[in-house]
């Protein structure tokens, strides 16, 4: 029997954390002497919050200092917990299309986020229940864009069906994760507002993931390759 596993990133596809994100990253900067930017906000969008600090601070000119990234993640850290604490806007139907989708797949949380923050963002969510395994930045020898978190996800669901061949399948809303899924073997959904020219290297895409019907997760499943 062929079980399809559908690893989700949390950010961006479930909650909609970006402005979030991006304020917490300019309030690390600003610890630094540095302003947020245009382009350095694109530069960090995508990546987990070191990464993020670190290409921020690569675009804007800072001299490259580790103890200077390790710093702004910890201050990008306590800026998004302060403001997460305030409530997130979950995505339209998405409680109501993941609970669908449970009864035809396995759903699984591969995400560039914490294991702390995963843990409050799906709480506050209240979508803590529909998700195994849960895949968070420290569960892996590498985090996104690294293929090591969907193949770590995979592995976990093998073991839950030993035997059985695993379908997976990708949703994610940034080139970041596209790329990192793609590599690591599985065929993705791109969600959400992608430029269009970052959207055509996934396999295919979506508006919202309210509109990842199980008639469409069948579709993407059938030609899905055995990681």
């Amino acid at each position: 029997m062929d079980v399809p596993v559908v690893c989700v990133e949390l950010e961006g596809v479930v909650v909609d954390t970006e402005a979030v994100r991006l304020t917490a990253l300019a309030s690390a900067l600003e610890g630094e002497g540095l302003t947020l930017t245009g382009e350095a906000a694109a530069a960090a969008r995508g990546h987990p919050v070191e990464a993020s600090v670190r290409r921020a601070r690569r675009v804007l000119g800072a001299v490259e200092d580790e103890t200077a990234v390790e710093l702004g993640r910890l201050r990008a850290e306590r800026a998004f917990a302060a403001r997460i604490g305030k409530g997130i806007l979950v995505h339209p139907a998405a409680k109501a299309t993941l609970e669908r989708l449970t009864s035809h797949c396995r759903l699984s949380i591969v995400t560039r986020a914490s294991r702390r923050e995963v843990e409050f963002l799906l709480a506050l969510a209240g979508l803590e229940a529909l998700f195994r395994p849960v895949i968070a930045l420290e569960d892996a020898a590498q985090g996104k864009p690294a293929h090591a978190p969907w193949e770590v996800a995979l592995d976990r669901v093998g073991q839950l069906f030993p035997g059985q061949r695993l379908r997976g399948i990708a949703v994610e809303d940034h080139v970041v994760g596209i790329r990192g899924a793609r590599t690591a073997g599985l065929r993705c959904v791109g969600v959400g507002p992608i430029p269009a020219h970052e959207a055509l290297e996934a396999d295919a895409w979506l508006e919202s993931i309210a509109d990842l019907t199980p008639e469409r997760l069948r579709s993407f499943a059938t030609d899905a390759a055995s990681p």
